[in-house]
């Protein structure tokens, strides 16, 4: 009997223990499931950037992680796949989590179709795709950016983002990156195939940001040829029509070379940003990466680069008054026209010439803005004709001394040369091609001119073909800006004059500002100045006000048509108080 009772109340104490630990299990199982979904308590909270596809730079600008939408200021984890690594990531400040997805067992037996965390040519891993973005999304607050080594792990790992992402998991944004086409110096078959991959994003996970690049390889002195021409308009024939936002992870070593065709890509589609990484033997230059800097809109480039070149780079970027160097056939933006401002801020600037008795001298207006010059030819006897700004009272003033004068002037500016006369032309783009190699030539460069074509064919004018094609032989960075012959323009701009100038730009890949006169505007159809900005995302149009036979009515009505369009692509070359009046002259029409 003794025994029984105590047999028993063993049993019952037992009982209750386990009792106790099953309730307890359940109970921290609940915890750890409701923590799971909840995700951290202090998330996102903005609902337009708490979203796999928003923007990054404002979701970090929303948590106050950065202070303004500038590349620059975002920090990066990468390699965070196992899960030591992994843990690293999420104890640190970095702003950003990007780690590589490979496939179980890739290739071999035993494949198990699982996604891992795994950088090639490892094939096994620690840490699951799964795991790691439940611990990530509830341990943190870091941008996601999964980069993937083979195409079958793609689909799997989209699947896996989509239910988390149903489940309301998914408020912060994440970056797929693949590279998906061959790039410079390199070999390398593309482990992830193009058309695939992209399939696969709009079919499965189409709420977020794509992260395509090039393979690529750098080895001095041999393999250090840059991007090409062909490289980005490949890329963007595969991407221009997918409605995500897109970065192109480039190799930063390499882009400087290569400018021309980034700020290209850049201007066709305001979707697009660049990521720039580098290898951890590139040889990188601070001078470099400042000159990328300098041409861009701080929120369209992100630099993912290794230390000590990354402090280097940010203290002497973040300075204001540093020097700075521009493209000479990039847009004005960000130099003259900040984030999506009106092109009516922008003022053209008329330099005075004078004689101080000895040369003629250059005086420039103490403002910011586009500084106009008219180029003629002067002929001298047994030399070569000498492009110049002005002769008066018997000095002439050179292009080349007006340039070399700017290239000392600080503040904001830039120069537009209207070719006055044609046999210029020439000249004037050999003048610019040996100073701009010279390093003389920092801001943008605008080369102008009245041209004669097609259905306005007018003698005495630059030849509209000729102007083409000298600028591609000659100096092919700069923005091209032709206008019609006043003499045509009676009756506005016509259907036929329209279409030719289209026609005769058709291709080009620079910028091109069309001009046109604001007086035969107001007699034309108002669908001509969109007709000429759908030319091309670099085109832009600028408006002036010298057609002498236009009535003020038609000048008038010629600058409200231009108004009604992208106030961020039409420019207005007018007198200060003309253009000032316009905005008020808007309201009351």
């Amino acid at each position: 009997m003794g025994c029984r009772e105590c047999c028993s109340g063993r049993a019952f104490k037992w009982a209750l223990a386990g009792g106790v630990i099953t309730a307890l299990a359940v109970a921290v199982s609940m915890v750890i499931a409701l923590t799971l979904n909840q995700g951290p308590q202090s998330g996102c909270e903005v609902d337009a950037v708490c979203r796999p596809e928003a923007d990054m730079l404002d979701y970090l600008v929303s948590l106050g992680q950065v202070s303004s939408p500038d590349g620059l200021l975002v920090s990066w984890t990468h390699g965070a796949n196992s899960r030591d690594k992994m843990e690293e990531g999420l104890s640190s400040n970095s702003m950003v989590l990007e780690a590589d997805v490979n496939t179980e067992g890739l290739n071999t037996a035993n494949e198990t179709g699982v996604p891992i965390m795994a950088h090639p040519p490892a094939i096994y891993s620690d840490n699951t795709l799964q795991h790691w973005l439940e611990t990530v999304l509830s341990r943190s607050q870091k941008g996601i950016k999964l980069d993937f080594k083979s195409l079958k792990a793609v689909g799997p790992s989209l699947g896996l983002l989509q239910q988390l992402t149903d489940a309301g998991r998914v408020r912060r944004p994440v970056w797929i990156n693949a590279d998906i086409l061959p790039g410079p110096n390199s070999p390398i078959s593309i482990p992830v195939n193009a058309t695939q991959f992209l399939a696969l994003v709009q079919e499965k996970y189409p709420r977020t940001t794509l992260s395509v690049g090039w393979t690529t390889r750098y080895l001095a002195p041999l393999h250090t040829r840059p991007y090409t021409k062909a490289m980005l308009e490949e890329m963007h024939a595969l991407v221009g029509a997918v409605p995500q936002k897109v970065t192109f992870p480039v190799r930063a070593v390499m882009v400087r070379g290569a400018w021309p065709h980034f700020s290209w890509l850049l201007d066709q589609s305001e979707r697009y940003t660049l990521t720039l990484w580098q290898g951890r033997a590139d040889p990188m230059s601070v001078d470099d990466l400042l000159y990328i800097r300098d041409n861009t809109e701080a929120h369209r480039v992100y630099y993912d680069l290794f230390e000590p070149i990354l402090s280097q780079f940010k203290q002497q970027a973040l300075n204001a008054t540093r020097k700075q160097m521009y493209y000479t056939g990039g847009s004005l933006k960000p130099l003259l026209q900040p984030q999506g401002a009106d092109g009516l801020s922008l003022e053209w600037l008329v330099p005075e010439v004078h004689s101080n008795g000895t040369a003629a001298v250059l005086t420039l207006p103490d403002k910011d803005g586009m500084i106009l010059l008219d180029v003629h030819l002067q002929r001298v006897a047994a030399r070569d004709p000498v492009p110049v700004v002005r002769v008066l009272e018997g000095h002439s003033l050179t292009l080349e001394s007006s340039l070399l004068q700017l290239a000392m002037r600080p503040g904001r500016w830039g120069v537009h040369m209207n070719i006055a006369e044609p046999e210029a032309l020439r000249p004037t783009l050999t003048t610019l091609a040996r100073l701009s190699s010279l390093g003389h030539l920092p801001r943008p460069v605008w080369v102008g001119a009245t041209v004669s074509h097609g259905s306005f064919v007018v003698p005495g004018h630059v030849d509209g073909r000729e102007l083409i094609t000298a600028v591609a032989d000659i100096f092919p960075h700069v923005t091209v800006a032709p206008g019609w012959p006043e003499e045509v323009l009676d009756g506005g701009y016509r259907e036929q004059l329209v279409t030719d100038m289209l026609k005769l730009c058709q291709g080009l890949w620079q910028p091109v500002s069309f001009q046109l006169q604001a007086g035969p505007l107001g007699q034309s159809k108002t669908d001509v100045v969109a007709r000429l900005l759908a030319a091309s995302p670099r085109a832009t149009v600028t408006v002036q006000n010298s057609h002498t036979r236009s009535s003020p009515a038609a000048v008038q009505l010629g600058l409200l048509v231009a108004r009604a369009e992208d106030r961020s692509r039409v420019y207005y070359r007018l007198p200060r108080g003309q253009r000032q009046n316009l905005p008020a002259d808007v309201g009351r029409n």
